[in-house]
């Protein structure tokens, strides 16, 4: 839905901080939302949590005070380095969740809290790697399917009556729940080092913008030159969005500073997705077959080495001629395929205030959007730079069909996911709630860990 901006934003000029600041009208009339932004609760966090107030939320005159962002209630640049030192990747990621979090919400306390910014959905985006990181839900979705009548139970029940014709006993399920999480470990890792690394790159940089600019009651050009001048030639993106950023601290018509986060989100979004390529692709493309083949292999043989003399050397010619082999192929792709089901159904999927988005399905409105699909200050966008990167990036652009992606290694398919995660959710309070109910202490010890809520 097109409108035009004709008229629809009163001219605001700079006044004494003590008189009231004119609204702006926004281009498109909220429509009556299906959960109400004060006093509701994130249907993430069993807890209730009151949402900012209106005053809070939408106030241009925000730009005219000077930063309320609290001494130590963010990391520094120094505590972003020491967080992505940490050795523990668990006690990591949960320290890098809370710091994503902090530096959100100090840039929320500059540039207000009515637009997300990248570091607020870095907060559930690295929240949900801790899923993968610690390897929950495996024992029992695995135990489940050995146990049970499906593909994999078939094959462990057809391979054990040949073991049993070998005179070996039937398989172990722990060597199974063994390779399954050797499997698992190396896919942990891949997206642990991911984690870290996207952290130690970007995190702080959002640590040297809050640090900068925490203070600042107007837009100082010079200033933002010389911030701007300090950024490695090969991050032109990163130079670019944090640049958006600064422009947006002072921008007091609502629509195009919407346009100026969504801008600034979506150049951040695509070169972390860019660096993490690799990361990706190693964890997506583990070489699970091989993984638990070598296992059952390891297995077989040394149940044959114990035997008696004459058993063994028979057992070794019947593995020689490729019998155990042909039932034990097959169980290793079934036992692959449960692997890929549960990298599918864990893996590729985002928590976010509100519920679960899995990547692999189009996206679904907001409940607050259902109609509209995209927050009133976003539904139409005007911005030529931003219309001319999601003409790049965004395959069905003012929609959100086809925004599943079916294969998460790919570049262009993160994009267009990514891109209308941004753009939909982008006014949702509730992503800037507390990811472990606490709230972050720095500098960080690495041993400080976050109590998960």
């Amino acid at each position: 839905m097109k409108t035009s901006r004709t008229d629809t934003r009163p001219t605001t000029t700079r006044t004494d901080a003590a008189r009231e600041t004119p609204k702006a009208q926004p281009r498109n009339e909220l429509k009556p939302q299906a959960r109400a932004l004060d006093g509701g609760a994130s249907l993430f966090d069993s807890k209730a949590k009151k949402a900012p107030s209106a005053e809070a939320l939408g106030s241009a005159a925000i730009a005219l005070q000077p930063s309320r962002v609290a001494p130590g209630s963010f990391p520094s640049v120094a505590d972003v380095k020491a967080i992505a030192d940490m050795k523990d990747p668990v006690a990591r990621n949960y320290a890098i969740t809370q710091g994503y979090h902090d530096l959100s919400n100090a840039l929320g306390e500059m540039l207000g809290k009515e637009n997300a910014n990248w570091s607020t959905f870095a907060t559930w985006a690295s929240k949900q790697a801790g899923t993968s990181i610690r390897q929950e839900d495996l024992p029992k979705f695995l135990m489940d399917a050995i146990k049970g009548s499906g593909p994999v139970g078939e094959a462990i029940s057809k391979a054990d009556d040949v073991l049993r014709k070998l005179g070996l006993p039937a398989l172990p399920i722990g060597d199974m729940v063994a390779g399954a999480n050797e499997a698992l470990n190396n896919v942990s890792k891949a997206i642990a080092d991911g984690n870290q690394f996207v952290f130690r790159e970007v995190g702080q940089e959002f640590a040297r913008f809050v640090d900068t600019f925490q203070n600042d009651t107007q837009f100082d050009k010079a200033k933002v030159d010389a911030y701007l001048a300090k950024f490695p030639a090969d991050k032109p993106l990163l130079k670019e969005a944090f640049g958006t950023y600064a422009q947006a601290m002072f921008e007091k018509d609502p629509n195009k500073k919407a346009e100026m986060m969504l801008l600034a989100n979506d150049k951040i979004g695509l070169h972390e997705q860019t660096q993490l390529q690799p990361f990706i692709e190693k964890a997506l493309n583990s070489p699970v077959k091989d993984t638990f083949k070598k296992i059952l292999d390891q297995t077989i043989d040394a149940g044959i080495q114990g035997l008696p003399f004459g058993a063994k050397q028979a057992a070794q010619l019947l593995k020689r001629t490729g019998a155990v082999d042909a039932v034990v192929n097959p169980l290793v792709d079934a036992m692959a395929g449960l692997f890929r089901r549960f990298s599918t159904e864990h893996m590729m999927k985002l928590a976010v205030p509100g519920g679960a988005l899995k990547l692999g399905n189009d996206l679904p409105p907001p409940p607050e959007f259902a109609k509209d699909i995209f927050p009133k200050d976003l539904r139409s966008i005007e911005s030529p730079e931003l219309k001319q990167l999601l003409s790049r990036l965004d395959k069905s652009q003012d929609s959100l069909k086809n925004t599943g992606a079916k294969d998460w290694s790919k570049l262009d398919q993160r994009m267009n996911y990514i891109v209308d995660l941004f753009r939909s959710r982008q006014s949702d309070p509730h992503l800037f709630d507390q990811p472990f109910g606490r709230a972050g202490r720095y500098p960080v010890a690495p041993s400080a860990q976050p109590r998960v809520s």
